[in-house]
């Protein structure tokens, strides 16, 4: 087993075979992955305003994709393993919380996959009307393909996502030449939808901007198959701006030529009513770049996912199946597999409940990933870091901040049904560490010095504080949310929530679970940090006195 501990903070153990990636597949890569196309941005423009959604474009990518793409750069030319993002919250963090920022991508990614497949069949329903057996058996097929290329390896995704994210460019550049050229109006005129207001505006397009702009820290992941290893940091630094670019321009250029602002959406006006000002065989062909769009998404899903529930199931904190490879090019097939099976059943499912707990889950991860650069500052300043950023601790602070503000305004904001179902979800995650560390040991299998058994608990020294801190986070967020949601959402919540779920009080129901989860999390809480000093505290002075005693 290859121990290359890089820092001398976390253990190497990847058999994934690297390859000889170019510095343009890992952008085309990246682009597949984070972007896709304009698409979802239609949503934006009528609830916030022309002018506010094209700001919101420009703030969300300075203080929410850029620092999280810079922490990135940095982390990922110290540390460029496969697992990516999981291995340096590993270093700067421990076991415990890598395990938490890991687990929750797995997740939220493995409900998110399927996703792709749904909406990009379902564009193509609008081209050509088909049964619902139909859609599923082209459902299958498109899982069994990109399954097929994701076998094959990182070069074979590399060149898929290269052909879709050219198609992709060249159409979203077409519809910002068809509406320059058709420039009619202001596109920031009305600066915001004065009768949703500001505040409710903002609110309202905050999430879909985050989404949009998502997905920066996943990349990391592919590190280890790459032999240059400069590969994927270099690819971050040319990605943004250009995926900015492309979310930009043709929104200024669209709503300019089209106008009527407010009727924009995937079901209005949108990109494909631009391209159709140059004829009407343009609008279709929109559409099909919206199907290459969400292929193109869930090609390269799949590839980051695999590596990083790989580098977990190393490190001996998932099944451990999941770390067999194959023979000549040293694939995680497994977990490809996996992933396909799960996308085939989400294909046949109503997600819509179970997506909302991927917008928790996503956060908690982006958080601990900013987290963690910040702790390895301190932890490590003398690490190699070919990509270092060009600030102190306090500097790279300061510029991981707007990250946590801004994750911390979209839990408030997203729904209550978002913010229940993403607090039950994060709390499972403490209870599948508990299961695998007390199964198969977790790193202190491989003899690591840094984390140190309870033999009672068969939890590493620490981690009933550390899982107490987690449920105590989510009870001060449940409290926060308590209070705050019957305000935010009181006006239209009870009606909203009605004709979504049902039941007449499923608000009332909603907020009530809210409650009912805050008070158990901060007893459990209290039960843990009482048995952390009770249980940690009593074995570490029996050790120690039998270490004197001997």
């Amino acid at each position: 087993m290859d121990k290359n501990k890089g820092p001398d903070l976390v253990l190497n153990n990847s058999k994934v075979k690297a390859q000889d990636v170019k510095l343009y597949t890992m952008v085309f890569i990246m682009y597949s992955f984070c972007c896709g196309g304009c698409f979802g941005i239609e949503e934006m423009i009528p609830v916030a305003g022309p002018g506010m959604t094209v700001l919101l474009l420009i703030l969300i990518a300075l203080f929410w994709a850029t620092p999280q793409a810079m922490i990135s750069v940095e982390l990922g030319s110290a540390m460029p393993y496969t697992g990516g993002f999981y291995k340096w919250t590993q270093a700067g963090l421990g076991e415990f919380w890598a395990f938490v920022a890991g687990w929750c991508r797995v997740i939220a990614q493995y409900v998110e996959n399927s996703s792709y497949i749904i909406l990009g069949v379902g564009y193509l329903t609008t081209l050509i009307p088909m049964s619902e057996g139909t859609a599923f058996i082209i459902k299958v097929a498109i899982i069994l393909f990109f399954t097929a290329i994701n076998l094959r390896g990182i070069k074979e995704v590399g060149w898929v996502s290269t052909l879709l994210s050219m198609v992709i460019i060249i159409a979203f550049a077409f519809v910002a030449a068809v509406g320059f050229v058709n420039w009619d109006s202001n596109p920031i005129q009305p600066f915001y939808n004065e009768e949703e207001g500001l505040f409710w505006g903002i609110s309202g397009a905050l999430a879909i901007g985050m989404w949009m702009y998502s997905g920066y820290t996943s990349v990391s992941t592919l590190a280890g198959d790459c032999k240059d290893r400069t590969v994927v940091p270099k690819a971050l630094l040319i990605g943004l701006p250009l995926i900015t670019l492309t979310y930009l321009l043709p929104t200024l250029a669209g709503v300019s030529a089209t106008g009527n602002w407010q009727d924009w959406g995937s079901g209005g006006i949108n990109y494909s009513t631009v391209a159709a000002m140059a004829g009407p065989v343009f609008g279709a062909l929109m559409v099909v770049v919206a199907i290459v769009g969400c292929l193109s998404n869930y090609n390269t899903c799949m590839i980051s996912l695999s590596r990083n529930f790989y580098a977990i199931a190393e490190d001996r904190l998932a099944p451990k199946i999941l770390t067999k490879v194959s023979k000549n090019k040293g694939i995680p097939y497994v977990t490809i597999v996996t992933i396909a099976i799960v996308s085939i059943i989400g294909c046949t499912l109503d997600f819509s409940t179970v997506i909302t707990m991927s917008v928790t889950l996503f956060i908690v991860d982006y958080v601990l990933v900013c987290l963690s650069g910040i702790a390895l500052r301190k932890k490590a300043p003398e690490m190699e870091r070919p990509f270092k950023l060009p600030f102190g601790i306090k500097g790279v602070t300061l510029m991981l901040m707007p990250v946590f503000i801004v994750a911390f305004i979209a839990l408030m904001i997203n729904g209550a049904d978002y913010f229940v179902s993403g607090m039950a979800a994060a709390a499972i995650i403490p209870l599948l560490y508990v299961y695998f560390k007390r199964k198969s040991g977790g790193l202190a299998s491989f003899g690591a010095d840094n984390e140190e058994v309870n033999p009672r608990t068969k939890l590493c020294f620490g981690d009933l504080k550390r899982i107490a801190v987690l449920y105590g986070v989510l009870g001060i967020l449940g409290a926060i949310a308590s209070f705050f949601l019957p305000f935010y959402e009181g006006s239209w919540g009870p009606e909203y929530y009605m004709e979504t779920y049902g039941p007449e009080n499923a608000f009332a129901f909603i907020i009530a679970a809210v409650r009912v989860l805050t008070v158990v999390y901060i007893a459990v809480t209290c039960i843990l940090a009482y048995l952390s000093k009770k249980v940690d505290q009593k074995q570490t002075e029996e050790i120690n006195k039998n270490e004197k005693g001997a």
